[in-house]
């Protein structure tokens, strides 16, 4: 993986470590929430000035999260050269981060 791919999944995890604040937040204050699905999480693609917010309920996120190298991304915010699609829904995506750029998203996982 050269620098740029290291940059670009760097930038995913911060998204993904702010989405597991809001989460966790979100757990905290009932289990009303958990189908909720106006939390408004962050897109986490890897590009810094994205601000767009992704309607998803904290049990889609956390079926994401199953796997460390998983991202939900708005459609159309993947890179091919790192990920790949394994899930599109109505107003987001996950992908999952492939070779290195897998090995360094499951090694900077919070969980």
């Amino acid at each position: 993986m050269d620098a740029r791919e290291q940059r670009l999944v760097k930038n995913e995890i911060v998204f993904r470590d702010v989405n597991e604040r809001i989460e966790e937040m979100a757990s905290a204050q009932a289990q009303a929430l958990r189908d909720q699905r106006d939390l408004g999480f962050l897109c986490e693609c890897s590009n810094v000035d994205c601000t767009l917010r992704l309607q998803l309920s904290i049990g889609e996120y956390e079926e994401a999260r199953l796997d460390p190298a998983q991202f939900v991304v708005a459609p159309g915010h993947e890179l091919p050269e790192i990920e790949e699609v394994v899930f599109v829904g109505q107003d987001f995506q996950i992908v999952r981060k492939q070779g290195a750029a897998a090995v360094m998203a499951e090694e900077d996982a919070r969980r």
